[in-house]
């Protein structure tokens, strides 16, 4: 993900849009791209997911560490996690969903990741809201110019703390080995 489409994602996230329903907006993106190897009318649970019996599904949306789906929490999603980051995890295994089926989902995590249809008068879920919707993987680039693809925590003194994709380890980085964009980044990331 560039920084342009960073600040795009960024800048989508504050406008308001109309509230995503399950079975309009998310159920078709999870049939085309994700059925194949997650589903009970194919006889296959990879990884332990199925999405096309919603009472199985419903068991990974919840408010906790262990929840691949964190209602309001698309950041703390690894559900999200896997569809946008490069590494060897990425799902679908050999495609890409488009810019607009990943503001979908992030739209509906953030909703609140219900599959009851939902009017947009309210959230699903009561959450705090965060300071700013950032996408889980952002690219950094360091000052010898080297990419560095993570999700943003916060600041914290000089540096900035990253979470990495692979594993979800927080990761100090310091800001003065960030080239000057990414440091840019940085602050606007932490700013209310």
């Amino acid at each position: 993900m560039t920084y342009r489409t960073t600040l795009f994602t960024l800048l989508a996230a504050a406008i308001p849009a109309a509230a995503v329903d399950f079975k309009k907006d998310i159920q078709p993106i999870l049939e085309e791209h994700c059925y194949e190897c997650h589903s009970e009318l194919k006889g296959k649970r990879k990884g332990g997911f199925v999405f096309d019996d919603l009472e199985t599904f419903k068991l990974d949306i919840a408010d906790n560490d262990v929840a691949q789906i964190r209602p309001g929490n698309p950041g703390g999603s690894h559900f999200l996690e896997v569809l946008v980051n490069d590494g060897k995890n990425h799902m679908p295994p050999n495609g890409q969903l488009s810019s607009g089926e990943i503001k979908k989902i992030t739209d509906w995590i953030v909703e609140g990741a219900s599959f009851e249809k939902n009017d947009g008068s309210k959230p699903m879920v009561a959450v705090a809201a965060p300071k700013k919707d950032l996408p889980p993987i952002m690219s950094w680039t360091n000052a010898e110019g080297k990419t560095i693809k993570a999700g943003f925590v916060r600041l914290d003194g000089e540096n900035v703390v990253l979470r990495m994709p692979a594993n979800g380890q927080e990761v100090p980085y310091p800001l003065a080995k960030l080239s000057d964009e990414s440091q840019k980044l940085a602050r606007d990331c932490a700013a209310p």
